[in-house]
Formats: C-alpha cells, structure tokens, sequence
C-alpha cells in the first residue's frame, strides 16, 4: 500500500507580518512568527496574528513580570559582592576570572581609580545599604564620587536609602555628600562623565553659588539666563542646559531650544554673541518652521566659520578661508535667508571639485531588511549603508537637497559617518534618509529626508533595528513625523 507523504507546514516569515507585529515579537526578544507562536502557546495566548492593542499589551506585561523574576534571580548572585571587593581590591581576583558583570565593572572602577581605598569603602557600604551595585551603569558615577571625596559634606555613612528606584538612590546619594543647597536633575549625569570640569560645576552650585560663577564657564550669563538654566529638563546635558538659559532668557521657548539641540550651538560656544543674534532672530520670527533651524545654522556656521576646502585632485586638497567671514544678521528675513539656504544646498549639489576623495569605513555595519512577500506581490527591501566619498556626499546633497555635502572634513578625519537609507522595490532604488552618526560615540544625532523632511515612524522603526543591531544610541531629541 502506498503510503501517503506526510505535507509540511511552510513557515511564515516574519518579513509578511506588518511592521507593528514585526515590532511585537521584537520586544518580546523573540526573532521569527515561529517563535512567536510556540511563546504564545506556551503562555495560554492566542496564536493568530491579528491581535488588538490590549492583547499585544497584555503579552508585553507578562515579559515584564518574567524579566522581573529574573532580575530578582540575579540578585542573589550579587549578595556575594560583600566577599568579591575586598579580594578585587587586594588583587587576588583578577577581571577575567570574573563572571558577574557587575563585579567586572568594579574591577575596571579599581584600575582606573585615583581614590582606590575611598572607593573600597564606598562600594561596600552602597552594597550593605543601597541598590546601586545591583546594576553596572552606577559603578561609573560611584567611581568619580569616589575621587571627589576630598568635596564631601558629610560622612557616607549617615546616609540611608528612602526609596526603590535607583536613579533616585543615586540623585540622593548625591546630595548627601556634595549639596547644602538645591541643584537640578539634569547636572546629576555629569558623574557619569570624565568631565571634570562640569563636576566641579556641581560642586560650585550644591554649595550655593550662582552658576554665572562658576570655574572656566565658556559664556556669559545674565541673572535671566542663570535662573532658567536651574529650570533645564532633566534630559539635557549641561550644554543644552547653557542654551536653554538664554533662549528663554530671550524670550524663546521649548519648541525651539528642541530644534537646537543637536546644533553645532550645543557643543560649541565660541563667538557667542553673534549666536545670541542668531537665537534673536529666530525668536523674532515664530512663524519660522523649527525645521528649518538645523539647515540655516548650518548654512551660517558653514559661512562665517568654516574654511573652505577645495579638492584640486584626486586625493589632494587646499584649505582657504570661510566663504562671508563678515556674515551678519542685520537686515535678514526668513525668506531672503531660506533662500540663500537653498541656493547653498544646490550649490553643494553641484560641486565636483577633488574628484572621489575617500575615507575608510567605520566599524558600525550595514542594515539590510525585507518587508512584505513575493505571494502577496509587496516585497520591498531596505538598506542602510555608509557613504565613504565626496562623490556619494555630493550626491547625496543633490539627490536629498540638504547640506550633507560640508560634513566631508568631518568624516574623512572620523569624527562622523554619513549613512543613507534607501528602499528598494520593482521601480528600483530610491533614497529615503540620510543618517549622522557621530564618533566614537556611536549615537544617531541628525536624521533628515528630502528637502530636511522628518522621518516616519516606518523609518522610525527601521532606525531602532539597526540601532540594537550595531549598538548604536539614539540622540533623545531626535523629531520624528506623527503620522
């Protein structure tokens, strides 16, 4: 008797669910609809694909409740930390005998030290008395609190936990040992930097001087600026916090502090006076749209700033002055200004000067995803790769009508790589975003589409997967299209 042949199931890909249910069974840290099924059947969840929002919440809460219990699991793992310090310290543990993460940190805490004793003791009495080792990212912050502890106030050991949440532990922690008087959320992050200088800033403001004051401040505050600068949100880094003060000082608002952070403005405070024009100007003019304010800072930089670089061969170039070093805003509109912004843009488009200079690639890889299915007739592809020439720099500029052009310098010295991401279907390949990733940082902090449109929250999407692909961060005040 012929025996019937046994049908086999062909798998689904995950590449044929949309994007929302492909997003699910990412967070839930599985990878195929396989998986996501077997997971579903395992904890009494329906297997189907068409799932509302409340079913999708109700399988995240779960993963919640079992990464706690985890998370509760390793705990006990770390009580032993007591007995680990003093033989880390004593040298008789070395890093790679270690296992436990935790442990590993602190053993790199101890060979970068400068207060090695002061840190021994501070580790064992936040073991004894604090959540703090029970996570790696505070072993940096106990570090420098450590080799300021020539700035204590008080003795480590009158302070005692009032709350669970650690961040919290840590903020408090702090004020116990430097703070006689209020200081913002926001400076809290400076202990997780090797800046030493925003510590001592600080120390200067829990004392209970003015930060106009303070040591090496690289601007001039009005007593406007310096109490708004208190009032930064707890997210900004100190020199965002800087800017906050004067634009609202200007009379400026949220909306356009967001659009100026990520500007050349956060991170450089050289001629300062005429960027307070600048943030006149756009303060003056609220009609403005924020978009526009990363492109015109550029421009402007780029003019009054930048020394030119020509290419006048193939791997050759001559650096002259910047284009309008006497560049001013007196007299300037928003339209006369866009103007010349876009003009600029198709300028960069234009040039070929120095043929195809290149610069080797950096160490984040490509992206690459399938969406949709042949059987359905909606495949699509999606890539992200670097751009490693003037050439493709140019091209890009022509092809997306924005400035990405003038980062050339930056990212043949490695200070920056310039990705686009470009989709591709049975029409062929078009661009869609092109991606600054600044270095060694690693941290996405400028996405644009044509004409320095935001990107959607597809591309939204798409820029998380390679972000947890390659360990890229997410700069927090990147815009993203609500629809």
């Amino acid at each position: 008797m012929a025996q019937k042949k046994k049908r086999t199931k062909t798998k689904m890909p995950i590449e044929e669910c949309s994007l929302e249910m492909q997003a699910h069974i990412h967070q839930l840290g599985l990878s195929t609809v396989e998986d996501y099924r077997v997971w579903c059947r395992k904890h009494n969840f329906s297997r189907g694909l068409d799932k509302n929002s409340r079913q999708l919440r109700n399988e995240l809460d779960l993963v919640t409740t079992i990464k706690a219990s985890k998370i509760m699991a390793n705990e006990k793992k770390t009580r032993n930390l007591k007995e680990i310090i003093p033989k880390i310290y004593d040298g008789k543990l070395q890093r790679e005998e270690i296992r436990n993460p935790v442990a590993k940190e602190i053993t790199l805490a101890f060979e970068r030290s400068n207060s090695r004793k002061v840190l021994l003791h501070l580790l064992l009495y936040l073991g004894e008395n604090s959540d703090l080792l029970k996570d790696t990212s505070y072993i940096r912050g106990v570090e420098t609190i450590a080799n300021h502890a020539e700035s204590w106030i008080r003795p480590i050991e009158t302070w005692q936990v009032k709350r669970h949440n650690r961040d919290r532990q840590f903020s408090e922690l702090l004020r116990h040992l430097f703070v006689a008087y209020d200081i913002p959320s926001f400076m809290d992050r400076v202990w997780f930097t090797e800046n030493e200088m925003h510590q001592n800033w600080y120390k200067h403001i829990g004392s209970g001087q003015n930060i106009r004051t303070a040591p090496d401040i690289p601007v001039s505050l009005t007593k406007k600026m310096a109490h708004h600068f208190l009032r930064a949100p707890k997210q900004y880094t100190v020199e965002e916090a800087l800017r906050w003060g004067q634009v609202h000082a200007l009379g400026g608002d949220k909306r356009l502090m967001d659009a100026l952070r990520g500007t050349i403005l956060t991170r450089n405070f050289r001629n300062d006076d005429f960027w307070l024009n600048v943030i006149r100007f756009f303060i003056a003019n609220p009609m403005l749209d924020v978009s526009h304010v990363h492109p015109i800072i550029d421009y402007i930089w780029n003019q009054k700033f930048e020394n030119q670089r020509v290419f006048v061969e193939r791997g050759i170039a001559e650096e002259i002055g910047p284009a309008q070093p006497n560049f001013s805003m007196r007299g300037r509109t928003p339209e006369t200004l866009l103007h010349q912004v876009n003009e600029w843009h198709r300028q960069l488009g234009r040039e070929t000067r120095g043929g195809d200079f290149q610069w080797t690639p950096s160490e984040i890889g490509e992206f690459h995803f399938r969406e949709g299915s042949e059987q359905k007739r909606n495949l699509k592809y999606w890539h992200i790769r670097e751009l490693l020439s003037t050439n493709e720099l140019i091209d890009e500029s022509r092809k997306m009508n924005h400035c990405v052009r003038t980062y050339a310098k930056s990212c043949y010295t490695g200070k920056t790589s310039i990705w686009t991401m470009e989709s591709e279907d049975e029409k062929g390949r078009s661009k869609v975003l092109t991606v600054e990733v600044s270095r060694p940082e690693n941290l996405i902090r400028q996405v644009r589409g044509k004409r320095n449109r935001l990107p959607t929250r597809t591309e939204k999407f798409l820029l998380e997967r390679w972000a947890a692909q390659e360990n890229l961060k997410i700069a927090e005040y990147l815009q993203f299209r609500q629809a």
